[in-house]
Parts: C-alpha cells; structure tokens; sequence
C-alpha cells in the first residue's frame, strides 16, 4: 500500500451526529456576542484507562503489548466553568462521575449566581451536548436567573 500512498494511521473517531452546517452557523452566531458575555461549562475525567497508549513497534510477527489495568480502580471527574476574560471562575471535583443531580446542583449553587442579566457580563452560558444537560429541569432552571 505504501507505493500508492497510502499507510496505517490511527483513527480519530467523530460523532456521526455532526453537522458542519450546523458548526458553522453557531460559530457566526456565537461570535456577535463581546467575550465577557461567555461563561463556558465543561466536564473532563480522568481514570486508569486516560492515558493508555494506542500505538507502538515491534518486530513483524510480533504484538505490542503493554500491560494495562482492566479494573478501574480510580475515577476522577472535574466539572468547570470558564470565563474567556477570567478563565476558571467556579470548579468542582469528584470521585466517580458527575450525575444529572450533581449537575443541576452546580448550576443552581455555583454558576448561576455568577451570571448577570443579558446583555452584560456573563449573561450567555454555553453547555456541549452532553446528556446531563438535556432536562427541562435544567433549561427552566436556566431560565429562571
């Protein structure tokens, strides 16, 4: 295969639900608003498994193997909320996974209160498609600041 260009790469896996339109349409309507508007949340963990390498060299005829834990032992999850102009305005941490409860507890007890009314400051809350933040508990929460 390498005489007509072609090699193994490892593959980046994309959400088939993407739409680049779509991308493309947020992207011009989320650049109106001034920076300072913006309050970003996210969710990022870490556990045995984060690190593990996908990738090494051997001799042909033989595996690359790496031994790896197969009982996660350990999970940690942080969940932040950042301001373009201030960078980490609010962050919790914990053992384990962040669950719809916790979420909606983080909203209502630390970023909400951050918020100010639109149009000002921290007045556009940005979430990604995380299930956790699908509940119209959550948007009438949202919209009760």
């Amino acid at each position: 295969l390498k005489h007509v260009g072609l090699n193994v790469k490892h593959v980046q896996k994309l959400a088939a639900e993407r739409d680049p339109f779509l991308c493309a349409n947020f992207i011009c309507r989320i650049g109106q608003y001034p920076a300072n508007y913006l309050l970003s949340v996210d969710e990022v963990s870490k556990d045995d498994h984060t690190y593990t390498c996908l990738w090494g060299r051997a001799q042909v005829g033989t595996r690359v193997e790496q031994p790896d834990p197969f009982i996660r032992r350990h999970r940690y999850s942080m969940i932040v909320v950042l301001a373009l102009d201030e960078g980490i305005v609010a962050v919790r941490v914990l053992e384990g996974s962040f669950k719809y409860d916790m979420f909606y507890e983080y909203l209502r007890d630390d970023v909400l209160p951050l918020m100010t009314p639109f149009p000002g400051p921290h007045s556009v809350l940005l979430l990604d498609n995380a299930r956790i933040h699908h509940s119209k508990e959550v948007t009438a929460l949202v919209h009760s600041y």
